[in-house]
C-alpha cells in the first residue's frame, strides 16, 4: 500500500468526529486559536530525538528508525525499517506499551512492598491475636486464682469465728471444771502438816471451798456431781474441825491458866475473896475471847450456813462449859 494513500481507520474516524463535535460545541476564540497555531509551528520543527534518526532510504520513501533496547545494553543499537503506516502503527504500539510497562514498573513494586507490609502486618496481626489469647487466658486463671483466694480467705474467716467460739466455750467450759480441779488444790492443802488455823491461806480456802460446794450443789446435773459433793463435804468437815479443835484449845489454856492462879493462892494461904477470883476469870477469858475473834468473825459471817451456824453454836457450848467448870464450886 502507498504511503501517500492511507486508509481511515476505525479509530482515526472516531477521533475525526469526536473534534469536529467538539469544535461545535467548545468553539475557541482568536487568541486561543493563534496558540495553537503557534504550538504547531513549534512542533512541526522540533527536532527527532536522539535515539530516533530519519533515513531516507531512496526507495519508495520508507523511514529508517534507530532504537535503544534497554535490556539489549550490550548488543548496541537496532535498527527498524518502518516501511508503510501498518509497520509504524505497531512499531509505535510496542514502543507505547514498553513506555507503559516502564511505568508501571515502580507502581509494581510499590505493590509488592505492599503486599509485603500487608503480609508483616498480618504476621503481626497474628502475634497479636496469640498474644491476646494468652492474654484472655492468663485473666481467665487470674479470675481462677482470685476466686480460690476469696473462698481460701471466706474458709479462713469461717475458721478464725469458729476457733474464737471454740476458745469462749472452752473458756467458759474451764471456768466450771475450774470449780470442780479446785479438789486436789484444797485437799493437798488443808492434808498438809504445815497447814494451821493461824496461816494466811487457812480462810482463802475455806473460802474457795465454801464455793465449790455451792456451785456442785447447784448443778447437780453435772456428771460425778455427787462425788465431788461428797469429797468437799468432807474437806470442809476438816477444816471446821480444825477451827473447834482451836477454839477449844484456847479456852482450856484460858481455863487452865485461872486454876493455877487460884491453886497459886491457895498455897500461899491467901484468903481469894469472889471479886478477886472473878477478876482473874474475867481477864483471862478475855484474852481468849481477843484471840478468838477473827476466827469467830470468820464464822459468824458463813452464819448462813447450817454447817457453820451449828459451829458457832459448839464453839459457845465449849465457852459456856469452861466458864461453867471454873465457877461452879
Amino acid at each position: 500500500m502507498a504511503s501517500g494513500a492511507l486508509p481511515k481507520s476505525g479509530a482515526i474516524s472516531k477521533g475525526y468526529n469526536f473534534a469536529s463535535t467538539w469544535e461545535q460545541n467548545a468553539p475557541l476564540t482568536e487568541q486561543q486559536q493563534a496558540a495553537v497555531v503557534a504550538l504547531a509551528r513549534a512542533v512541526s520543527e522540533r527536532p527527532f530525538p536522539q535515539n530516533l534518526e530519519q533515513k531516507s532510504s531512496g526507495k519508495d520513501g520508507a523511514v529508517l528508525v534507530s532504537e535503544k533496547d534497554a535490556n539489549l545494553e550490550e548488543s548496541g543499537t537496532v535498527d527498524a525499517v518502518l516501511v508503510n503506516t501498518h509497520q509504524f502503527y505497531k512499531w509505535f504500539t510496542d514502543l507505547e506499551s514498553a513506555m507503559k510497562s516502564e511505568t508501571e514498573e515502580k507502581y509494581r513494586l510499590y505493590v509488592n512492598t505492599l503486599v509485603e507490609r500487608v503480609e508483616i502486618c498480618d504476621g503481626i496481626l497474628r502475634q497479636v491475636d496469640d498474644t491476646l489469647n494468652l492474654f484472655n487466658e492468663l485473666q481467665s486463671l487470674h479470675h481462677n486464682v482470685t476466686t480460690k483466694t476469696k473462698t481460701l480467705h471466706d474458709a479462713c474467716d469461717r475458721l478464725l469465728l469458729e476457733k474464737q467460739r471454740l476458745i469462749e466455750f472452752a473458756d467458759a467450759l474451764r471456768s466450771k471444771l475450774n470449780y470442780f480441779d479446785e479438789l486436789e488444790n484444797i485437799s493437798g492443802s488443808f492434808y498438809s502438816s504445815n497447814m494451821t488455823i493461824g496461816s494466811e491461806q487457812f480462810f482463802p480456802l475455806l473460802k474457795r471451798l465454801d464455793d465449790c460446794i455451792s456451785y456442785v450443789e447447784s448443778n447437780p446435773q453435772y456428771a460425778e456431781s455427787s462425788v465431788y459433793l461428797v469429797k468437799f463435804r468432807q474437806l470442809q468437815s476438816r477444816a471446821l474441825g480444825i477451827i473447834r479443835s482451836h477454839v477449844l484449845s484456847v479456852l482450856k489454856g484460858a481455863s487452865s491458866q485461872v486454876q493455877a492462879a487460884i491453886r497459886g493462892s491457895v498455897s500461899s494461904k491467901t484468903t481469894v475473896s469472889e471479886g478477886v477470883e472473878a477478876s482473874i476469870i474475867y481477864v483471862r477469858f478475855k484474852a481468849a475471847a481477843s484471840e478468838l475473834k477473827t476466827v469467830l468473825e470468820e464464822i459468824e459471817s458463813r452464819s448462813s450456813r447450817k454447817e457453820y451456824s451449828q459451829l458457832l453454836t459448839e464453839c459457845h457450848k465449849l465457852y459456856c462449859e469452861q466458864r461453867l467448870s471454873l465457877i461452879k464450886g
